[in-house]
This record gives C-alpha cells, sequence and structure tokens, in this order.
C-alpha cells in the first residue's frame, strides 16, 4: 500500500515544527562527536560534521532544491521525470547520511536515520501524486526540513578552528618567498 502524500507532507511538517527552535538529537549526537556507526576517520569526527554541513546544503537550497523547482517549472520536463530526477539527486546521499548496513554500520551512517527514512517516503507516495503541482507542495516540505537541519550543522560546525587556518595575503606570500630566496614575478 503507497504512502499517501498529503499525510506525508503532515508527518515531515510535524518532524520540521520539531526541529525548528530545538536542536534534534541527531545533530547534539554529531556536535559531541557520538557516531555509533563508527563513521570518521582515525577516530576523528570534524570530516562527519563537514560533511553533513555539506552535505545537507547540497540536497537542499544550494543545488538540489533550486534544481528540482526549475525541472518542475518546466513544461519539457513530466511528471515522471522529475519524479526520477528526485530520486537521482537525493537517495544517493539520503542513503549516505541515514542507512544501516549491518554488520560493520551498526547505526545510521552519519546519524540521519530521517533523511533516508522520508526519502523513502516520498518515493512511495509517487503512486498518489498525480501533478506537478502537488510533487512540489510535497517537496517543498521535504526541503524546509532538510534546510533546517542544514541550518542546525552549520550552527554546530566548530567554526573556531579556523582560527588557526589563517589566510595569507600577498605581502605575506612576498616575505616568505624572500626569506627562501625565490623572485616572484607579479602580472
Amino acid at each position: 500500500m503507497s504512502v499517501n502524500w498529503k499525510d506525508l507532507k503532515r508527518e515531515i511538517h510535524n518532524e520540521v515544527e520539531k526541529v525548528w527552535f530545538h536542536e534534534p538529537a541527531e545533530v547534539t549526537m554529531s556536535k559531541l562527536g557520538i557516531f555509533p556507526s563508527g563513521a570518521g576517520t582515525n577516530n576523528q569526527y570534524l570530516g562527519n560534521l563537514f560533511f553533513l554541513n555539506a552535505d545537507t546544503q547540497a540536497m537542499g537550497w544550494w543545488t538540489i532544491e533550486p534544481t528540482m523547482y526549475c525541472v518542475l517549472g518546466d513544461k519539457n520536463f513530466s511528471l515522471d521525470i522529475c519524479k526520477q530526477l528526485f530520486i537521482y539527486l537525493n537517495g544517493p546521499i539520503a542513503h549516505l547520511l541515514g542507512d544501516v548496513l549491518e554488520p560493520n554500520c551498526p547505526a545510521p551512517w552519519l546519524n540521519m536515520p530521517k533523511f533516508a527514512y522520508f526519502h523513502d517516503k516520498i518515493v512511495e507516495s509517487y503512486a498518489t501524486i498525480e501533478t506537478k503541482e502537488e510533487l512540489r507542495d510535497l517537496l517543498w516540505s521535504w526541503f524546509c526540513y532538510v534546510n533546517r537541519i542544514n541550518s542546525w550543522f552549520y550552527t554546530v560546525l566548530p567554526w573556531e578552528l579556523g582560527k588557526n587556518l589563517q589566510r595569507k595575503d600577498v605581502d605575506d606570500v612576498q616575505q616568505l618567498a624572500d626569506l627562501l630566496g625565490y623572485k616572484l614575478e607579479h602580472k
């Protein structure tokens, strides 16, 4: 039995309301370095936070959301093609962030089980979506959720680490070149 897109939209909307003002447990776990899946390189989790921030941004406002709205508004793309594009664009990231793959990955890889869950439910609801406007309405809720989670990850990323990664300007480069005996040519 398929999922009705209107019921799913309500479920996603309810999740957005839960996380709008209150940091979700998945974000709190991530910022504290708790990854039951074992994700991370050399027992570090900065890369995990980076990917959570970047991938949720790509899924939402930066790449996939505007692409989906463009194809949904383009008469050259049918409803079926738009549905398939959603799968191609969202599926890999949603499942990377939220799948469990036993035995090596006993928990959602990057702590985001709702990403895989909602992606799959959206696909299950396709049989009840009859127009591009209905798909757009459902995806508006999905992208609202994705963008809110991205906002949380943007907020908890340890930006203070950048204090040790100061940009070098032209004078710094020239000083280093002089110190090493290199002649720089300015163009």
